[in-house]
């Protein structure tokens, strides 16, 4: 019998836990993720009453929620001294007040932000706001935008839009002041902030990733330090993102093959590597040595010497204000044949130049320059320079010049002993290298006609940029057949200079004009394109 009770025992536990679990909120299993945000069915006291000086607010959802971050994340404008409380209830969230922090006849605006989400997916509710006014009339103006991306003409969806009363203290802005309204941008780029008081405002949009309503260093943004006061007119603001912060350079990877090429992974932008300098550390001795950049990585050489331990080397990496170190990775075996492998060569079709590069798998030594001969149509053809580097010197690029022609095929022959490996190894065989310059024929011609030019900039296509500062007509020649993407960069101000946006100068970008089609060059067609840049400028211009 004592088994027995053991048993219903642990049947009766176990039916108590299993009702108890059936009791508990949990998301359910299964369907499509919900990604519908919480609405809100009731606000208590309602939206937009007037002469009353709350202690408490009730807002009841349509499914479960919880709240967080509210410290960061709401904003009651005008700002009060005494931060509200906060209880979570099921469905309901209640607000507690001090009835004494509202002041006489002036409207407060509660925007919650991302504070409140939905129990089971975090979707938060989006631009909730409530408002009420301790005095008779509630402030009703509205500010009404839109933020365009300068470079897609398309508005900028889930940007946090953030006003400031005039005049603004900007430094002030940047180290953290809260915005005075708050309002986020739909699908279409759009905003509409209500409740506003008769005066002025500045504005920003921003991508705010951290949430914490301030513009970061590589935060989308979209900037108007001009006045402006709600109702008076239609915003438009340009956005673009902003350049990340410069990180500390530092050496991500250092490896030496068996010749002494000591590859290192070290990236940074130009402005760093124009100045950089490598050192080769050992116990006994220093050596500053030339590197050869290829993007993220460079290249540097070093004599190999008899009992050379690598273990006690380090490569030091240094600029105007920083320097880096990091050991040396021994790579094991010899590369062989491997070193004669050009990684990037000419090849296939290529549009007629006046230069052609090769870069090899590992370092070189040019023994002989008289050992290359270039042929044009298997014509023995002059080059107009050879670059690389001299005898018991190394490199992994070699540059010829030639004057080639359309439609003709050349061929670069690298003779046995014009080249060396650092071990002392000569090319035994012939290296041969082809490729072919397109015929006349294939190439288009464009002709592009700007009319109703706003002002002064520069005509885009593709990667060119052309300055014009009128109605102009512009040809260009030997295009390849292609669509061809073409814009218009209004230097507004006049400065000669298409400016991006800059937060911290309170520098808005200048406008951005594209065709509403983009023209398609043709073999051997002459494509006649005519662009009004109106349209484009009472779209997207800022004014």
């Amino acid at each position: 019998m004592e088994v027995i009770r053991k048993r219903n025992n642990v049947v009766l536990c176990g039916l108590v836990l299993g009702l108890w679990s059936c009791a508990q909120i949990s998301a359910p299993t299964g369907g499509p993720k919900d990604e519908t945000p919480p609405q809100v069915i009731l606000f208590d006291p309602p939206n937009e009453r007037v002469n009353i000086r709350p202690h408490q607010l009730l807002m009841e959802f349509d499914e479960y929620v919880v709240v967080r971050n509210v410290q960061q994340m709401l904003i009651v404008s005008p700002p009060i001294a005494k931060a509200p409380t906060w209880r979570v209830r099921g469905k309901k969230v209640e607000w507690t007040f001090d009835p004494a922090e509202f002041a006489e006849d002036r409207t407060y605006v509660f925007s919650f932000g991302s504070s409140i989400v939905d129990l089971h997916e975090s979707n938060p509710a989006t631009d909730l706001k409530w408002a009420f006014s301790t005095g008779s009339d509630l402030d009703t103006l509205k500010a009404r935008g839109n933020v365009i991306d300068r470079m897609t003409g398309q508005g900028k969806k889930g940007l946090r839009v953030l006003l400031f009363h005039a005049p603004a203290e900007w430094d002030s802005i940047w180290a953290g002041q809260r915005p005075d309204a708050l309002g986020e941008t739909d699908a279409d780029g759009t905003f509409s902030i209500p409740y506003l008081a008769d005066r002025s405002f500045v504005g920003l949009a921003l991508d705010d990733v951290n949430g914490n309503y301030v513009w970061d260093e590589g935060e989308y943004v979209a900037l108007d330090s001009t006045p402006f006061r709600g109702g008076s007119m239609e915003l438009k603001w340009l956005g673009e993102e902003t350049e990340k912060p410069l990180l500390r350079p530092s050496i991500e990877s250092c490896k030496v093959d068996t010749t002494g090429m000591i590859r290192i992974l070290a990236a940074a932008p130009e402005e760093i590597t124009s100045k950089e300098e490598w050192q080769v550390i050992w116990p006994e001795s220093t050596k500053t040595l030339p590197g050869s950049r290829e993007g993220d990585s460079v290249f540097v050489w070093v004599d190999v010497q008899p009992g050379l331990d690598w273990q006690e080397a380090r490569v030091v990496w240094s600029g105007l204000d920083f320097a880096d170190t990091a050991r040396i990775r021994t790579l094991p075996g010899a590369p062989g044949l491997a070193n004669w492998k050009a990684m990037k060569q000419p090849k296939g079709f290529l549009k007629a130049g006046k230069e052609r590069a090769w870069f090899f798998q590992r370092g070189i030594q040019i023994v002989d320059s008289t050992k290359f001969k270039l042929l044009e149509d298997s014509v023995d053809c002059p080059m107009e320079f050879f670059r690389a580097s001299t005898a018991a010197k190394t490199t992994r690029e070699l540059r010829i010049g030639i004057a080639e022609k359309e439609g003709v095929d050349y061929q670069l022959e690298v003779l046995p002993g014009a080249l060396r490996t650092r071990t002392g190894i000569e090319l035994g065989d012939t290296l041969s290298y082809r490729w072919k310059t397109r015929p006349t024929e294939y190439f288009g011609e464009l002709v592009v006609s700007l009319t109703e030019v706003p002002g002064a900039g520069w005509l885009r296509i593709n990667d060119e940029r052309v300055w014009v500062h009128s109605d102009s007509v512009l040809r260009f020649q030997k295009m390849e057949p292609a669509t061809v993407t073409l814009g218009f960069e209004w230097d507004m101000n006049g400065d000669s200079i298409w400016q991006t946006v800059d937060p911290k100068t309170l520098r808005s970008a200048e406008p951005y004009f594209r065709p509403e089609n983009q023209p398609k060059v043709r073999s051997n067609w002459v494509i006649e394109w005519n662009w009004s840049l109106l349209s484009e400028i009472n779209e997207n211009s800022t004014e």
